[in-house]
C-alpha cells in the first residue's frame, strides 16, 4: 500500500536535501559555465545580472562581462584580447556522439517482437536527442536524471533534468525516495519545488508550502538516475581538465595580446637632440641625418621566443588530450588508414564511451521499467521490463571487412541477428533481419510465378 507523503512531518529532511542542493549549485553551475566556455580567465559573454529564468540562485552567478575573471590585462595596451578555447564542450560533444550517435536499439531476451514494437510506438513521438541530451548532461555534472511524467496526449513521455534543477533523495540502495524538482517560471521571481514520490507529485513553494497535488500511475517515483561515477562531480571533464583550460586560454591569449602589440616599436635615438617639429619632418620625409660619430637611431623590438611558445602550447594541448583520453583528429594521420589501424588509436576513448554507455544503461533500464507499467495498466498487459535488453552500437570506425571474415568462418554458428549487429551500417539487426526475410518471401513468390507455379 502507498503511503500518503506528509509534507509538514518530512519537512526537516525535505529542508536538509534542498540544503545540500542549495551547496551543490555553486559547482554545478561553475561545471555549466566551463562546458559553455565561461572560465575563471574571463568571459567573453555579456551575462545581465539579472539571471533567466533558468538560473535558480541568481545570486550565486558572479559573471559579469568581458574581462572578469583571473585573467591578467596590461593596462592601455591595443592587445587585450582573450582568446576562448573550449576543449571541454568539445571532447564533451565528442563522447556523447560516440556512446550514442547511432540509436539505441532494443532486443528481447525471449524474442518477443511484440515488446519490441512497444517500445517503439510509445517513445516515437519523443525528441530524437533525448538520449544525447541526457548523456550530455551526465557527462557535465557526471549525474543527470530522466523524469518521466503522462502528457496531454496521455503519451509516456520524458524530459531531462540536470542537477542544476534538481536532486534525488536515495537510501543505501541506491532507490530513490523522493525527488525535487526545483525550477523558476519565465518572468517570475519565485522559486517552485515539484516533490515526486511513489504516488504524487506534490507542488511546493521553496519554503515547502504546499501548493496542491497531482497523481501519477507508476507506483513508484518516476524517476531515473545516470551516474558516472560514485566519485560524482570529481570524476568529470570538468574537475579533471579545468587547470589546463585556464592555463592554455591564459598562454594562448598572452602570446595572441604579444604579436598585436609587436608593432608598437619605439625608436631610439643617441646623442642626437630634435624637437618635435623635426619629428614630424623626418616621418614626412622618411629620412634622418644624425650629427656625429656618436649619434645613431635605431628600432626598439621585441625578441620573440616562438620555440619556447609552441613548445609550452603545444605540451598544453597534448595533456588536454592525453587526460580526457581523447585524440587529436588534426594531427597528421600515418600512413596506414585503415579501420582497425583508426580504431586502434581510439582504443582508450572507446572503452571510456563504454563506461557512459553502462552508465546511461542503468537509467534506460529504469526508462523502461516506468514505460512498462504504464502500458500494463492502460492495456491489462504483463510485460516484463527484465526481458529487454538495450543494445549500444559504438559510433566509431569498425573494421567491417575483418567482421565478415568472422561471420563466412563461423558459419551457421552464429545467428544472423547477431551477425548483422557486428556490422556498423546497421543500427537495428532485427529490423534488418525482417526486411531480408520479407525480400526473400517476396523473391519466392516472384520466382515461382515466373516457373509457373501459380497457375
Amino acid at each position: 500500500m502507498i503511503n500518503i507523503f506528509d509534507v509538514k512531518e518530512n519537512k526537516e529532511i525535505l529542508t536538509k536535501v534542498f540544503s545540500n542542493f542549495q551547496r551543490q549549485y555553486h559547482v554545478n553551475m561553475k561545471m555549466y559555465m566551463y562546458y559553455l566556455g565561461i572560465t575563471d580567465t574571463g568571459s567573453s559573454l555579456n551575462v545581465s545580472s539579472s539571471g533567466s529564468y533558468d538560473d535558480i540562485f541568481v545570486n550565486e552567478l558572479s559573471l559579469d562581462t568581458e574581462g572578469a575573471g583571473t585573467y591578467s590585462y596590461v593596462n592601455d595596451r591595443y592587445g587585450n584580447k582573450r582568446i576562448d578555447t573550449n576543449f571541454i564542450k568539445k571532447f564533451i560533444k565528442e563522447e556523447v556522439s560516440y556512446s550514442v550517435g547511432n540509436d539505441i536499439t532494443y532486443t528481447s531476451h525471449s524474442g518477443d517482437e511484440k515488446i519490441i514494437d512497444l517500445l517503439r510506438l510509445n517513445t516515437a513521438h519523443w525528441k530524437a536527442d533525448h538520449d544525447a541530451n541526457l548523456a550530455k548532461n551526465m557527462l557535465i555534472y557526471s549525474t543527470a536524471y530522466e523524469l518521466y511524467y503522462i502528457d496531454k496526449d496521455a503519451q509516456f513521455s520524458s524530459r531531462v533534468i540536470s542537477p542544476r534543477h534538481g536532486i534525488a533523495y536515495t537510501d543505501n540502495c541506491d532507490n530513490v525516495i523522493f525527488f525535487l524538482h526545483i525550477f523558476r517560471q519565465p518572468y517570475d521571481t519565485k522559486i517552485y519545488v515539484d516533490i515526486y514520490n511513489d504516488a504524487e507529485i506534490i507542488h511546493c513553494d521553496e519554503v515547502f508550502n504546499e501548493l496542491g497535488r497531482t497523481s501519477h500511475p507508476f507506483g513508484e517515483v518516476p524517476v531515473g538516475l545516470a551516474v558516472v561515477s560514485e566519485e560524482g562531480w570529481l570524476d568529470t571533464l570538468y574537475k579533471d581538465l579545468k587547470t589546463l583550460q585556464d592555463a592554455f586560454e591564459t598562454n594562448l591569449s598572452d602570446i595572441s595580446s604579444e604579436i598585436t602589440e609587436f608593432r608598437n616599436s619605439y625608436l631610439v635615438l643617441n646623442n642626437l637632440n630634435l624637437q618635435d617639429t623635426d619629428l614630424a619632418e623626418m616621418k614626412r620625409q622618411g629620412v634622418m641625418m644624425t650629427k656625429g660619430k656618436d649619434g645613431s637611431a635605431s628600432w626598439l623590438i621585441r625578441q620573440i621566443n616562438d620555440t619556447f611558445i609552441q613548445n609550452t602550447l603545444q605540451t598544453l594541448e597534448d595533456k588536454l588530450y592525453q587526460i580526457s583520453c581523447h585524440i587529436n583528429s588534426n594531427e597528421a594521420p600515418s600512413s596506414n588508414t585503415s579501420s582497425l589501424a583508426m580504431r586502434s588509436r581510439l582504443i582508450s576513448l572507446e572503452e571510456k564511451c563504454k563506461l557512459n554507455q553502462k552508465a546511461l544503461s542503468n537509467c534506460i533500464k529504469t526508462r523502461i521499467k516506468m514505460l512498462l507499467i504504464y502500458v500494463n495498466y492502460l492495456k491489462k498487459l504483463n510485460y516484463d521490463y527484465r526481458d529487454i535488453n538495450a543494445k549500444f552500437t559504438p559510433n566509431i570506425p569498425q573494421d567491417d571487412i575483418a567482421n565478415a571474415t568472422i561471420v563466412t568462418a563461423l558459419g551457421d554458428k552464429l545467428s544472423t541477428e547477431t551477425a548483422l549487429g557486428l556490422f556498423s551500417f546497421i543500427d537495428n539487426p532485427q529490423n534488418e533481419v525482417k526486411k531480408a526475410q520479407a525480400e526473400n518471401k517476396a523473391n519466392s513468390v516472384g520466382n515461382t510465378l515466373l516457373n509457373g507455379g501459380g497457375e
